[in-house]
């Protein structure tokens, strides 16, 4: 006998046993404050089961081989294109942007897109859902590092087989993840902008919307050469994203919200300055739940004694878009709080 789907009852025990499973099993490791020293230790214990839901890395890490091409010279920046070797056969082209007429070394900024056909060049073009935050980084006097992510720009997969669907559960079945994947890239970028004489080491940002948003959280939870991040359109919720909803791929990893809710995702950053960039016409990413997180992750800052000004959070009006107004601003704070007194070079 045929049933509607809404009406039919087997069905909806099926949603029900999901629901069920989502409340009993959701977030089993989530972030302890009670001290300095109990967070911290949550913190070791935490990081090094986000290393392993990531997924396999290489053990030695290949000559980066940087290939570099000026493209355009303003009054304000340089702007190349380089390309940069992030394990055997693997490549990376990116934008570069160097500052012109500021004291040397300078803070940078890895400037990251997220699922955006376009790839790296939508994060310099004023039109697009990024408003141009990378190119309005370098005129504000960053080294920014823009790299095509897996998937997009340069790095479109090539039409055959093995399409997005077939490489991102392909990964998940061999003991990999394609975000663990992106997120090595991403630590060799890092490990380009620290071999750039124009960049203060000390003084290394990360900021991305959506993917490029979430791939920040991840970066800078694991890699303390990050000090500050903006994560945009991203750090939300499970239960109300990813869990609820048909969602994007790249925030289903096996296990990942077993253990962390996006709070305690946030909290490895932590005490380091972060700031969330949150739209309230954003459905994807819901706004509320970005501000319950501040509240959760202030907690953290009180403790370790920080600043207000190293946690933030921009909301506007707009959707899954990054606004600049603010993010921006804080950024540049941040990593010029304590720029050396160095005189030009």
């Amino acid at each position: 006998m045929a049933v509607k789907a809404a009406d039919n009852p087997y069905g909806r025990q099926v949603i029900g046993l999901y629901r069920s499973i989502v409340h009993q099993s959701l977030r089993q490791s989530p972030m302890t404050v009670s001290s300095r020293r109990a967070f911290l230790a949550w913190q070791r214990r935490a990081r090094a089961t986000l290393r392993r839901i990531l997924g396999s890395m290489p053990a030695t890490r290949a000559p980066l081989r940087p290939r570099r091409e000026v493209v355009e010279t303003t009054d304000r920046y340089i702007k190349e294109r380089v390309v940069y070797t992030t394990r055997p056969g693997v490549q990376v082209p990116a934008w570069l942007f160097t500052p012109r007429n500021v004291k040397l070394p300078a803070p940078a900024v890895l400037c990251l897109h997220g699922h955006s056909t376009g790839g790296k060049d939508e994060c310099i073009d004023p039109k697009s859902i990024y408003n141009a935050f990378a190119l309005r980084l370098a005129e504000r006097g960053c080294v920014v590092l823009a790299p095509d992510q897996i998937g997009f720009g340069e790095r479109k997969l090539p039409d055959g087989p093995v399409n997005y669907q077939v490489l991102t559960h392909g990964l998940n079945m061999l003991g990999h993840t394609l975000i663990g994947v992106r997120y090595y890239d991403l630590v060799r970028a890092i490990d380009l902008l620290e071999t750039l004489p124009a960049v203060d080491k000390k003084r290394i940002g990360v900021m991305g919307l959506s993917l490029g948003g979430e791939m920040t959280a991840f970066l800078s939870a694991l890699d303390p050469r990050v000090r500050a991040a903006c994560v945009c359109g991203y750090i939300t919720s499970h239960l109300h994203t990813f869990l609820d909803r048909p969602h994007c791929t790249c925030g289903h990893l096996r296990d990942l919200a077993l253990h962390f809710e996006h709070a305690d995702i946030a909290a490895l950053t932590a005490p380091r300055p972060l700031f969330l960039d949150s739209g309230t016409a954003d459905d994807s990413f819901p706004t509320a739940d970005a501000l319950a997180n501040v509240r959760e992750l202030r907690r953290i800052y009180t403790l370790f004694k920080k600043p207000k000004s190293h946690l933030g959070i921009e909301v506007h009006d707009g959707g899954h878009v990054i606004k600049c107004d603010k993010s921006i601003p804080w950024m540049l704070d941040r990593l010029n709080e304590n720029a050396p007194a160095r005189s030009n070079r």
